[in-house]
């Protein structure tokens, strides 16, 4: 019996130039705010990771068959370090696919401000919030709520520690 014929296939490295899927710059919002720091891009809804490759050999397509659409463009957000400012409002800090998350610091336009960790775009964790009039809160937060163990300062210096609940203290004890 003679031996079996051996077929070889040769594929052409092909150079292709890619987008970058990452990096930092400045981004400016339609609403006229501003984005300075990392970003990343996202592939569009649906496309699983074989469609995003695009080094996969696609079939060629028939005479019938009607065009492709174009390919959605990938998605860029907020990733990493950055600082976002919208009018007096700014954030700066970390961002997780475009949402405020990881522990930043965001000043009101009144100056008042939140220092602390993030989730889910609000104030989750440890964190103090500081009002111009000297007042503050430092301890657990949930939610944007005051929730766990903090200690409030009034502007006159009294504190008030203690166990805080969904934004309240019921039965804090004054320290002088």
């Amino acid at each position: 019996m003679p031996p079996k014929a051996v077929r070889q296939i040769v594929v052409e490295e092909a150079m292709v130039d890619l987008p970058p899927t990452s990096g930092a710059g400045l981004f400016y919002y339609p609403s006229g705010a501003t984005y300075s720091g990392d970003w990343l891009c996202l592939p569009p809804p649906g496309a699983d990771s074989a469609e995003a490759d695009p080094m996969k050999i696609k079939k060629k397509p028939g005479k019938d068959d009607p065009p492709p659409p174009p390919p959605e463009p990938l998605k860029r957000v907020r990733q990493g370090k950055g600082t976002y400012t919208e009018g007096d409002y700014s954030y700066t800090g970390d961002f997780e696919k475009d949402e405020i998350q990881g522990v930043g610091r965001f000043t009101y336009a009144s100056g008042t401000y939140y220092e602390g960790e993030w989730f889910g775009g609000g104030y989750h964790g440890h964190g103090k919030y500081m009002w111009t009039d000297g007042r503050s809160y430092d301890g657990q937060w949930q939610q944007n709520k005051m929730h766990g163990q903090g200690c409030y300062t009034d502007v006159n210096g009294h504190r008030w520690v203690g166990q805080f609940f969904n934004g309240s203290g019921p039965g804090l004890t004054n320290t002088l």
